[in-house]
């Protein structure tokens, strides 16, 4: 079965389908199902020439009619997206920024040619049967990586919560690579989206679990209720401002800065700062002034070597704290012994 990788313009899709030699629902294709969020951040990509997944076309030439029928095995749903944009059937949400609002007729002739021009690859199956198609896809899957749980989540899920999850995301990359929070690696793999949405978690409900299915809980939870402008994500770039300006500087490299660990001093610092409920720890942490900047770089220093030693340490209250970040840091048993000594640790009282 040959097959050929060519790169096509959205103008000629937009021509097969009004000639009806673009055929969008084979029987091994799925119905229209993306949500009107995640249309618009295709039409979004395009506009602003960012890449999108190749399509894969079966392609099947007609000796009688003499003409070629395009079959899409995959990339329906982007392709339903773009004929549906291009024919003023879809308005561009707050999703697409400043293109919120807009549709094809109205926007400006630039972008029309560059929304027109985009180039999209195709991977042709030449006249291949049904069994060819499924043989092609088997391979394909057998060579894919399998979907995290945040990767899960990101595809799942597409209201308000998602998208400020993925924003912030973005917004705090510089913080998470350069303070060594995360690697490049774990934040193409979505790390970054599990631990901004905790964080959100903490400061909507209080510390939990944080187990993966908890967090699936909470993007369930706010699916559908949440909004951009909520409390909480002025909150989260309020607290994540002063722990990345005033004391991630003189903690990059330690373990504080890991993500378990990190987690917990955003969640004091946070009960500080602004206040958060119980939770599942019944923190009993009331909202006041933080410690001098130097006093709680002290503190948090010596939160890191007590993390780094091989054995507990001999100083009251610290083997337990000790113990705590060796087992599992995401477990709420671990985070009802560690956040108190978090929240010392932020309010200048002696940890040591």
């Amino acid at each position: 079965m040959p097959s050929l990788l060519e790169q096509y313009r959205v103008a000629d899709f937009l021509g097969w389908h009004h000639e009806k030699r673009l055929e969008l629902n084979p029987d091994f294709q799925r119905g229209s199902v993306w949500s009107p969020a995640a249309r618009t951040y295709l039409i979004d990509s395009l506009l602003r020439r960012l890449p999108i997944p190749k399509v894969y076309l079966r392609t099947k030439i007609d000796v009688v009619t003499k003409t070629t029928i395009r079959e899409v095995v995959d990339g329906q749903q982007r392709l339903r997206a773009i004929l549906d944009f291009a024919d003023n059937k879809l308005v561009l949400s707050r999703r697409a920024a400043e293109f919120a609002g807009l549709r094809y007729s109205t926007l400006g002739a630039d972008l029309q040619e560059q929304f027109l021009s985009y180039p999209i690859a195709v991977d042709q199956l030449l006249n291949a049967n049904d069994t060819d198609v499924l043989e092609v896809f088997s391979r394909l899957n057998s060579y894919s990586v399998a979907l995290n749980a945040p990767e899960k989540r990101h595809a799942k899920y597409q209201g308000e919560f998602k998208w400020q999850v993925r924003k912030a995301s973005k917004e705090w990359g510089s913080f998470w690579e350069g303070a060594s929070v995360l690697t490049t690696r774990e934040r193409v793999r979505m790390q970054d989206d599990s631990l901004v949405a905790e964080m959100l978690g903490f400061l909507i409900d209080g510390v939990g679990d944080g187990a993966q299915s908890d967090i699936d809980n909470l993007y369930k939870k706010y699916d559908k209720t949440f909004s951009a402008d909520h409390p909480s994500v002025l909150a989260l770039n309020m607290v994540l401002d002063r722990v990345s300006s005033a004391w991630a500087g003189e903690l990059t490299g330690t373990s504080i800065l890991r993500p378990p660990h990190l987690l917990m001093l955003f969640a004091a610092t946070a009960a500080r700062m602004i206040g958060i409920p119980p939770g599942k720890i019944d923190a009993q942490a009331q909202k006041g002034p933080l410690s001098p900047d130097d006093v709680i770089i002290d503190n948090l220093r010596y939160l890191a070597s007590v993390i780094d030693l091989e054995t507990p340490p001999g100083e009251q209250g610290m083997g337990a704290f000790w113990q705590a970040s060796k087992a599992n840091p995401h477990r709420v048993l671990s985070r009802k012994v560690r956040f108190p000594i978090y929240l010392q640790a932020v309010m200048g009282q002696l940890v040591e």
